[in-house]
């Protein structure tokens, strides 16, 4: 093993947009020999290519979970094998409708476990979830960022 094969590996997977060039999507980083650590860059509904971004929550957090998926399996894991979750949702969407209730029940939750109970045989891993005031974009209401750890 050379000095470099113990370093973090940081890259963009070919089945996921590209972010802007300040930092990469997933970084594999080698815990022992037989072990790593991956980690995610917060994942959105945001389409690039197309400059596309879903109305509500609910239907960005599906889109987010995708590329999750896609991402995790480009760095040689699967959604179970996710051992922390962070969500970050707008408070404030201008909806008023929306923003009276608590970010916790936007509708991701659900979506979130579907995703996990059809991608990781219903495993939950700890999640926290945080209320933000924005995201990288406007327009952007929910991101999801993960860690793995494979062995």
């Amino acid at each position: 093993m050379t000095s470099q094969d113990n370093k973090p590996h940081a890259f963009n997977p070919p089945n996921v947009p590209s972010p802007p060039p300040s930092y990469k999507q997933v970084a594999v980083t080698p815990l022992l020999s037989t072990s790593k650590l991956i980690t995610l860059a917060g994942m959105t509904g945001y389409t690039p290519e197309i400059n596309e971004t879903p109305q509500t929550v609910k239907e960005q957090a599906p889109k987010a979970y995708e590329k999750i998926k896609n991402a995790l399996a480009a760095a040689g894991a699967t959604p179970r094998d996710i051992v922390q979750v962070k969500h970050y949702i707008v408070k404030e969407t201008g909806d008023p409708e929306v923003d009276k209730t608590d970010v916790y029940s936007r509708g991701w939750a659900d979506l979130w476990m579907e995703f996990m109970d059809r991608e990781a045989d219903g495993h939950r891993p700890p999640d926290t979830v945080v209320g933000v005031a924005s995201l990288a974009l406007k327009g952007i209401l929910y991101e999801c960022e993960v860690w793995a750890i494979v062995h």
